[in-house]
């Protein structure tokens, strides 16, 4: 399963961070196979019941650092993995 994180600045300018996070959307991501907006989050019973609504990047380091899911909940990427076309949450 693959880490999502990198991606690279549009060139519109990001203010210095305030320790809030930013949408994604206001960079490129490298690798756009890596997008997660809309894929199914896969849950422990392996059944998908929640999608990626945004990805949050950190303007400090300009990296993917969370997501937000379809019940309005963040999680940080470090728990976050790819699997085929799926999001499995890892704890």
């Amino acid at each position: 399963m693959k880490r999502i994180t990198s991606l690279t600045e549009t060139g519109m300018h990001v203010l210095p961070s305030t320790g809030s996070y930013v949408p994604v959307e206001d960079y490129f991501l490298v690798d756009e196979s890596l997008d997660l907006r809309g894929r199914f989050v896969l849950g422990d019973g392996g059944h998908a019941d929640l999608t990626v609504k945004d990805m949050l990047v950190d303007p400090d380091s300009k990296r993917v650092a969370m997501i937000e899911l379809s019940d309005g909940r963040r999680l940080p990427i470090e728990h976050v993995r790819l699997q085929g076309s799926y999001v499995r949450i890892e704890s």
